[in-house]
């Protein structure tokens, strides 16, 4: 059986469009992975088998409110990484 999480979908995709927009003292691979994560884990999953599964899925995120609520976790997991990263803050190359 294969099925996907829509919302990793939807996620990476906002995460692509607002990173550069992000307040983060640090924005390499690591902190990107655990915003991605810690997004995902606080919004509610929505499995699809197929291409029209997903289809259906980023249609109905497609509203305001739906994009607001993926927004919303993502700037709460930037908070949460940005006072508490995985990982020392020495310098590293930056991901935009």
């Amino acid at each position: 059986m294969n099925v996907k999480n829509a919302m990793e979908i939807l996620v990476e995709e906002a995460l692509k469009n607002y990173w550069g927009q992000l307040q983060l003292p640090c924005k390499c691979e690591i902190c990107k992975a655990d915003v991605f994560a810690i997004t995902l884990n606080n919004l509610p999953p929505r499995y699809v088998s197929n291409e029209d599964g997903y289809a259906f899925v980023k249609a109905q995120n497609f509203d305001d409110q739906s994009r607001v609520n993926i927004l919303n976790q993502i700037v709460k997991a930037t908070g949460i990484v940005a006072t508490r990263p995985s990982h020392d803050l020495k310098p590293s190359p930056t991901i935009e």
